[in-house]
């Protein structure tokens, strides 16, 4: 029946009341009163049906063959990465079989040895330098090839750069927007590439800044760039440009250049496939210093590529704002060291720029006064600055509503007697008068990339007056005529403030900026909001580090090998050992014994650094004692002497004579500030994966803060990690055909075998499993396999020659995009600690100097505020605009003082002590609140704080949260650190 196939017919409910195929109508109203039975009345019921006899039992299956799985031995001596000598261990392993701690820490591996590849030789430079180490007079050459480029003459610090460059140094140049810097990287690019078959790189962050660098290059000069709004093909075509020596230079994000330790997409070729790089030029050098924590971390990371991976020496840093400590962070971060690096350090402002600051209470009533008054009413190109996208949206509106029908003003700048310029603004003049919506518009990083572009055009070609913008407008703006800049809100810092007004008057004119600054300190709370989103504290950084850090058997394998070692007599090793000659030869392995040094104690040669360089990790067991070790002794009297090599493990025996009283060996230290690092490690670092989603959720950081952390972790002087390319690291094998498929495939993939193996070591069941998931890189490292093969071999589980169509069943899935890197595991907890440390206090130190950069900001702007904008809407206060201009340039050229923190002064939202308390009485109550209304959540102190603040984080989004304006953003005017505490209270109260 056709009810019977999706069950129906009775024969999957039984007989009863409730009969008939599932799913459909109810058969309640046509049964037997009597019986409850269908297909007859009561007056026909003979009683109730027979119940149906048992269905007979199935035939007991036969037995299955039972599941045996290889242990990690076997599968490490079937791959050939088990070290040899391991035959003694072989017992203690079959009794700790069960215990998975104590069968990985007696695998002794062959790990794969990691080297980073040999960056190529540096270029040779073009010229050399005198005798007495100085630059030579700029040969007639040079200025050919700057006429070829269609220029006659150098300006102010190009010629000092260029010539630099050419002579193989590394320069910084600080010069102000529009005087010529892109000149100073493309002249010794079109130089270098008429010598030789090279490349220059110039890394740009961002992709504005790379379209404008190619539209406006000369005709001679030959240029590609990759970024990541590119096609796949469209990247390809341009290494291939790059790769026959077509292009001069290559434009590149820092994250294509930081990213090419892998083969991703977006990433460079190995420096290999690539022509040799004469110099790297960093564009916008102040994001090496400023924007490199927690925003754009790979910008830390950028020189050390550069040095390691395409042996670049030659580095030029181009700014057009850094302060001398921002000039000398960068000189340090480029490898700068005489101290003619820095070039040109031109005036912090230009001298066309007139500067004015205001404190208006009602801020949008003066903003149309200003752009109706004099000084901008015949400004053509004007644009607003805002912090927030929300802001953007609502100025713009209220421009286009407050200004709706007025006119440019005829007079002021409107006077020039330039013909093109007139004519191109009268033209404005006539395209400004259009519909409302061409008068003002906003402009923000939340905008679609084809709503900025077209809102950027509009502005570029003159049809639109006047842009609303956060600060993701105006770096790469190549618009020279921009009359007007003005700041709705305050600037997080000096170094915006001057990046920002400097996109105004490029083309020498005058040009006017202004500033509205909140003389309650709105603007002060609301910066600081945002440089609280960024802190961390000392709990999760505790948590990263466990992480990064998990504890490896390294050290307990070695221990296990000295513990082997002493149990040995003299006699039965020098007995082993002249059996092991007899079989190998003398010539198999080699121990050499070097003296240096002379009168050194009789205790100390003990002292030895073993040296064990093993060849090949897949040479037979019988192969696998040919070792060089290389002993070199201090001390004096010691005798050269050759011996034999039973195991590759005796490398720990140097180490024996130098354990304290817990069996630790106490290995040689050096100090490095007030810390103590092991110089010889038992760990020879592991490869790690943490997916990305993950550890963001879990610590409550953003995934750029976490990479920031990383990054301090490599470039510490120990290198405590070794970042590589991010890889995906969760991989998901399932049978279609079941248990029975997934049992055979442990039989030709070990990495499946391996993960069964430690599944059934855990207590887990893996006899009906037919899909497992598990993360290969730890898989890969355990048993001393490389990443890449290991997930080749297991994608090729996919395919078979046996079946049809040349599917194996099996589907093998990757995913979980993660941080790759390198990493010890043999960290002591009192290492832990100072690292830790070390994190807290740099992430500290950021925090401190973004806010007394925020402090000088507001103390320096309230100094030449006027209280009203119409003190300076008709005509311009010089004096104060040369006050302004004198502590901007005073601040720029002092250095910033290193060591200790510097105390903040009172600052003007801070409250008395008694108004403190009246708050946190109120303070108090809507944290139990809050917490009460959540309790099914968990919060740290620092989570209430943040969202008491409006502050947004991974774990705690603003799109939730904030819907609640009971208490998001509701105590913004309080101190933040202060809010923590009380939080961190209630919340242990709560429990």
């Amino acid at each position: 029946m056709k009810g019977e196939r999706f069950g129906g017919g009775g024969g999957r409910f039984g007989r009863g009341r409730r009969g008939g195929f599932r799913g459909g109508a109810s058969r309640h109203g046509d049964t037997c009163f009597r019986c409850g039975g269908t297909g007859h009345w009561a007056t026909d019921c003979r009683g109730p049906v027979p119940p149906p006899p048992d269905p007979e039992e199935p035939p007991a299956a036969e037995e299955e063959e039972p599941f045996e799985l290889p242990t990690l031995e076997e599968v490490a001596r079937a791959t050939g990465t088990l070290q040899s000598g391991t035959a003694d261990s072989r017992h203690h392993l079959e009794k700790a079989e069960t215990t998975h701690h104590e069968d990985e820490a007696l695998l002794n591996v062959i790990r794969p040895d990691y080297e980073c590849p040999a960056p190529p030789p540096p270029m040779e430079p073009l010229y050399a330098l005198t005798e007495d180490g100085k630059v030579q007079e700029t040969p007639e050459a040079v200025y050919a090839a700057l006429r070829d480029l269609g220029y006659q003459s150098f300006r102010a610090g190009q010629e000092e750069a260029i010539m630099r460059i050419l002579s193989g140094l590394s320069t910084l140049v600080v010069l102000s927007t529009g005087m010529g810097k892109s000149l100073c990287y493309q002249l010794p690019a079109y130089l270098y590439a008429q010598r030789s078959r090279c490349i220059s790189l110039v890394i740009s962050p961002l992709i504005s800044l790379m379209d404008d660098q190619l539209s406006g290059l000369p005709a001679k000069l030959r240029a590609a760039c990759i970024h990541s709004n590119m096609t796949r093909k469209q990247r390809e075509a341009a290494i291939e440009k790059v790769k026959s020596g077509q292009v001069c230079f290559l434009l590149v994000s820092p994250e294509v250049l930081v990213g090419s330790a892998g083969s991703g997409a977006g990433c460079l070729p190995s420096a290999q496939e690539l022509p040799p790089v004469a110099f790297a030029c960093i564009d916008e050098a102040h994001c090496v210093s400023e924007w490199s924590h927690n925003f754009r971390p790979c910008y830390l990371r950028l020189c050390k590529v550069l040095r390691e991976r395409l042996g670049v020496q030659c580095f030029l840093g181009l700014t057009a704002t850094a302060t001398l400590s921002t000039a000398l962070d960068i000189a340090r971060h480029l490898g700068i060291s005489d101290q003619q690096g820095i070039s040109v350090r031109s005036a912090a402002v230009p001298p066309n720029l007139n500067l004015s600051v205001s404190m208006d209470r009602e801020k949008d009533q003066a903003l149309v006064s200003l752009l109706k008054g004099e000084r901008f009413g015949c400004l053509d190109s004007i644009i607003v600055y805002c912090t927030r996208r929300e802001e953007t949206l609502r100025v713009a509106a209220l421009l286009r509503t407050c200004l709706q029908g007025v006119l440019l003003s005829s007079g002021g700048l409107g006077s020039q007697t330039d013909p093109a310029a007139q004519r191109k603004k009268e033209l404005a003049r006539k395209k400004i008068r259009k519909p409302l919506k061409w008068l003002a518009e906003s402009y923000h990083a939340g905008m679609s990339a084809a709503e900025r572009r077209r809102v950027q055009n509009n502005f570029m070609c003159g049809e639109l007056r006047i842009v609303v913008a956060t600060v993701a407008f105006g770096m790469g703006l190549d618009k020279s005529d921009v009359r007007g800049v003005v700041h709705y809100n305050m600037p997080k810092s000096f170094e915006s403030y001057v990046q920002e007004i400097g996109r105004a008057g490029r083309d020498g004119e005058p040009a006017h900026c202004h500033l509205f600054l909140d003389a309650e300190g709105a603007d002060l709370r609301e910066l600081r909001r945002h440089i609280y989103a960024d802190t961390v504290d000392y709990y999760t950084i505790k948590r990263l580090l466990q992480r990064v850090f998990p504890a490896c058997t390294c050290r307990r394998l070695q221990q296990h090998q000295q513990g082997r070692w002493k149990d040995v007599e003299d006699s039965d090793l020098l007995e082993v050992m002249k059996e092991h000659e007899q079989e190998n030869g003398p010539d198999r392995a080699a121990l050499q014994v070097r003296t240096e040094g002379s009168g050194a104690q009789e205790n100390e040669p003990d002292r030895a650094d073993l040296q064990v360089r093993t060849e090949g990790s897949g040479a037979q067991e019988n192969e696998s004692d040919r070792a060089d070790l290389q002993v070199r002794t201090e001390g004096s009297g010691a005798q050269q002497a050759v011996i034999e090599d039973v195991d590759q493990d005796l490398a720990a025996l140097g180490h024996a004579s130098m354990e304290d009283g817990t069996g630790r060996a106490d290995l040689t230290t050096r100090e490095w500030r007030g810390g103590v690092w092991p110089e010889r490690r038992a760990c020879c670092t592991h490869e790690r994966a943490i997916p990305i989603q993950e550890v963001v959720e879990a610590l409550d950081v953003p995934e750029e803060g976490v990479e920031t952390l990383l990054c301090y972790l490599e470039l510490h002087p120990q290198r405590w990690v070794e970042l590589l390319h991010p890889t995906l690291s969760v991989c998901k094998v399932s049978c279609y055909d079941g248990p029975k498929q997934l049992q055979k495939v442990t039989k030709i993939c070990p990495p499946v075998a391996v993960v069964l193996a430690r599944k059934r070591m855990a207590g887990e069941r893996v006899e009906r499993c037919d899909q497992v998931e598990f993360d290969v890189v730890e898989v890969a490292d355990i048993m001393g396999w490389q990443l890449p093969l290991v997930k080749r071999g297991l994608r090729q589980l996919q395919w078979s020659t046996d079946r049809a169509g040349g599917r194996s069943g099996v589907l093998v899935e990757f995913s979980a995009i993660s941080f790759y890197f390198r990493s010890y595991g043999d960290l002591s907890p009192e290492e832990m600690d100072v690292l830790c440390h070390f994190l807290h206090g740099r992430v500290q130190e950021q925090e401190r100097t973004r806010l007394q950069q925020l402090t000088a900001c507001f103390k320096a702007f309230r100094s030449v505020a006027f209280q009203s904008v119409l003190s300076c809407v008709q005509h311009l206060d010089r004096s104060r605009s040369q006050q302004l201009k004198a502590l901007l340039s005073e601040y720029f050229d002092r250095k910033k003082e290193r060591g200790g923190a510097v105390q903040l002064e009172e600052e003007p939202e801070d409250l008395d002590t008694n108004e403190l308390l009246d708050w946190e009485e109120q303070v108090r109550t809507d944290i139990r609140r809050f917490l009460a209304l959540r309790s099914d959540e968990k919060f740290s102190g620092r989570a209430v704080a943040r969202i008491l603040h409006g502050i947004g984080s991974p774990r705690y989004p603003a799109q939730i949260y904030g819907r609640d304006r009971r208490f998001w953003r509701k105590y913004l005017h309080l101190d933040f650190n202060r809010l923590i505490q009380m939080a961190t209270q209630e919340i242990i109260g709560f429990k």
